[in-house]
């Protein structure tokens, strides 16, 4: 090769090789950057003020046990009514007659049946005759039984003494049987119903039910009232994912009305409720184990992540309660948990804590 050719690829095999260095320099990954929740080490406040509300005290609906039309509805919504007081009343001209036919006949059968007794004395029947009357009497007594129950129908009385809440049907109006005519709910006592949040589950023995009383403010009175308890249900509502309490007052001459506001300063502690154990994390921060139905979480400790195995309990709107080897101020990661390997380093950012 000429001396000049060799002068001209020198250069070009020297940057050549610098660019081919170049390339074998791989720069290292930066760490992965997740995001981590503070477990709480706040403890449960024993006092807080509970909003409820006021409910009509045994709510019970009236209806016809038989079809008609109705002919007689004296009462109108927030009539007050004693126990027995008719609510209502269809057209009974039928069962009236029926009534009066059964009468009737078991008139009859009951005096032919005396006759007939008499005449048995002396031998003048014969037992089956005898038998025979004995029966048409008891059939005639069922059938006036049977009219006057169907009588008494058509007549749909208050339960007790109270008030009405409302009335669902008019005058004249044909109803038919089980169909809800009015309602009417008891004014000797006073019902509060609160829910409990799902944070704060139920665990109340018998004694501190009965023994639990609680002051309570109710909307547009400044006095305050003593409720104690009444029931609970011991399942969470459906649609509010709470526990549900219910709260009662003798009325005296105090009446507020059905759906007034109520606000109740309620002592967990005294009522009997406790938190559930565990920590209350993310589900986010929850993650699927190797093993089937196993999960874990992934705690950031020393700048790395390892698992921690955890038993999943309550879930909820606010995140899902869990046990295992966990403790106040751990720091669980909640993004990215399928990039996560045991000791692996990583960047964290502290995710903001919601306000209790």
């Amino acid at each position: 090769m000429a001396p000049g050719w060799r002068k001209i690829l020198a250069p070009l095999v020297l940057l050549l090789s610098a660019a081919g260095c170049e390339r074998d320099v791989i720069a290292p990954e930066p760490p992965l950057r997740v995001s981590v929740f503070e477990l709480g080490t706040a403890p449960l406040r024993q006092e807080r003020k509970i909003h409820g509300k006021l409910v009509p005290a045994d709510l019970t609906r009236v209806a016809f046990r038989t079809p008609g039309k109705i002919s007689h509805l004296p009462v109108q919504a927030g009539l007050r009514v004693a126990e027995g007081q008719t609510i209502a009343r269809i057209e009974d001209s039928i069962q009236r007659q029926v009534l009066a036919d059964a009468r009737a006949q078991y008139e009859l059968s009951k005096r032919q049946l005396e006759r007939a007794e008499n005449l048995f004395k002396i031998d003048a029947i014969t037992p089956s005759q005898r038998d025979e009357l004995n029966a048409g009497f008891r059939l005639a007594r069922a059938r006036l039984g049977l009219a006057e129950a169907q009588l008494s129908y058509t007549v749909v009385k208050a339960p007790f003494e109270g008030r009405v809440a409302d009335v669902e049907k008019e005058l004249f109006e044909a109803v038919g049987a089980g169909e809800t005519v009015a309602s009417v709910y008891r004014t000797d006592r006073t019902d509060v119903v609160v829910d409990l949040p799902d944070a704060i589950p139920a665990r109340s023995s018998n004694r501190d039910k009965k023994s639990f009383k609680t002051g309570a403010v109710f909307s547009g009175d400044a006095a305050l009232h003593t409720l104690t308890y009444l029931k609970n249900t011991m399942a969470r509502s459906p649609e509010s994912q709470a526990f549900r309490f219910w709260l009662s007052m003798p009325s005296g001459d105090t009446a507020f009305p059905p759906g007034t506001p109520v606000t109740l300063a309620v002592n967990f502690r005294e009522a009997g409720l406790v938190p559930e154990a565990g920590q209350l994390v993310p589900l986010t921060a929850l993650a699927a184990a190797d093993q089937q139905g196993q999960f874990e979480l992934w705690r950031y400790r020393d700048g790395q992540v390892n698992p921690v195995p955890v038993v999943v309990g309550r879930l909820s709107g606010d995140g899902v309660l869990v046990t295992g080897d966990l403790q106040a101020g751990d720091l669980v990661v909640t993004s990215g948990l399928s990039r996560l390997s045991a000791g692996q380093a990583v960047d964290v950012q502290l995710q903001a804590r919601e306000p209790e």
